[in-house]
């Protein structure tokens, strides 16, 4: 009886779905994410200098596959973020894979950290010191990752 049979209406279709486009967002780089990225980014720059100043060759080799590893991830994951691919596939685990990528890195770093340390002298101090401000950066970004996939959050 009340099935609008008088009113000869048919019922409203869904809306369409929402579609997702690639765009430039350059206010990601201002959110605590982001800042760690530029962070990290920094620190593998500024450990890769570092390392090519060093004399120990054996040192050297490992670094340099740490961070241009390193490096090129962080980066292509920035850029990621920063034009929303993250959003546009949106069925991948990011928060997972970057969580899983921040603790293999972290675990790197903590190695070949103390590694360059205990060789010394100044290189392999400063070496250490941003091998441990990337530790930081990564390690908190980790935490981030794991604390957003846990509660089932999207990743951007």
């Amino acid at each position: 009886m009340f099935d609008n049979y008088g009113n000869q209406q048919s019922p409203q279709a869904p809306p369409p779905p929402e579609v997702k486009v690639l765009r430039f967002d350059k206010n990601y780089v201002k959110t605590l994410p982001g800042v760690l990225k530029l962070i990290q980014v920094i620190c593998n720059l500024v450990g890769f200098i570092c390392i090519k100043v060093s004399w120990v060759w054996l040192s050297a080799i490992f670094f340099n596959i740490l961070y241009w590893f390193a490096n090129v991830v962080t980066l292509l994951l920035l850029l990621m973020y920063t034009f929303h691919f993250v959003e546009k596939y949106d069925r991948w685990p990011w928060l997972k894979l970057e969580f899983f990528y921040c603790c293999v890195v972290v675990l790197a770093y903590i190695c070949f950290s103390i590694f360059a340390t205990a060789i010394g002298e100044s290189v392999g101090y400063a070496v250490g010191f941003f091998g441990l401000c990337a530790i930081i950066a990564y390690g908190l970004d980790g935490y981030l990752k794991y604390r957003g996939w846990r509660r089932g959050l999207p990743p951007q």
